[in-house]
């Protein structure tokens, strides 16, 4: 049996991109702060193409702009953190994704700092619904964007209701019970 092929479509005109880029809005993803670096080399960034791939080891990628100040920090730091943002922080989604916004620690109040980051090493905000510790492991050129891969290394979660957008508009998620211990079959 001959397996059918297609074509691929010859690279659509700006008005085509604009539908693209309106139905890709269409998927609903969570929206996540990408953390990275200490004191005032610190970094984060909101991003709503962060990805998991739960095999073995775990692993993680996001697209993110070629260029871009957190491309540079995330692929050079030795960790990052990806923080799955609550429903009630969409303050800090907006924070992180304005492009003037200013770098290290002191750009939020301490107390939006889980820990002691000048201590604990890579900053991880506070209330966030999981935490994601990733090691950066290569890059990919992607169309104008840059695929970072990388290994997960530690996890933590503790449920809730999160942050997701969908069409464009950030929307609270389904909520989830508070971390449980894990389930035995």
């Amino acid at each position: 049996m001959a397996l059918a092929t297609r074509r691929p479509a010859p690279y659509a005109a700006a008005g085509a991109d604009a539908d693209v880029v309106a139905a890709i809005r269409h998927f609903a993803t969570g929206v996540t702060v990408l953390t990275c670096g200490v004191g005032e080399d610190a970094e984060g960034v909101t991003v709503s193409t962060f990805s998991t791939v739960p095999g073995h080891p775990p692993m993680a990628c996001v697209a993110l702009r070629s260029g871009s100040r957190a491309l540079r920090a995330m692929a050079k730091s030795p960790t990052f953190v990806a923080n799955g943002l609550a429903a009630e922080q969409e303050a800090l989604a907006r924070h992180f994704a304005r492009r003037t916004r200013p770098s290290g620690l002191d750009q939020l109040p301490a107390k939006a700092w889980l820990d002691d980051p000048a201590a604990e090493g890579v900053p991880r905000l506070s209330g966030a619904v999981a935490w994601l510790e990733c090691r950066p492991e290569r890059t990919v050129t992607v169309s104008d964007h840059e695929l970072l891969i990388a290994r997960v290394v530690s996890a933590v979660h503790r449920g809730g209701t999160p942050l997701v957008t969908f069409a464009g508009e950030l929307h609270s998620g389904p909520s989830t019970p508070t971390a449980r211990p894990r389930e035995r079959d």
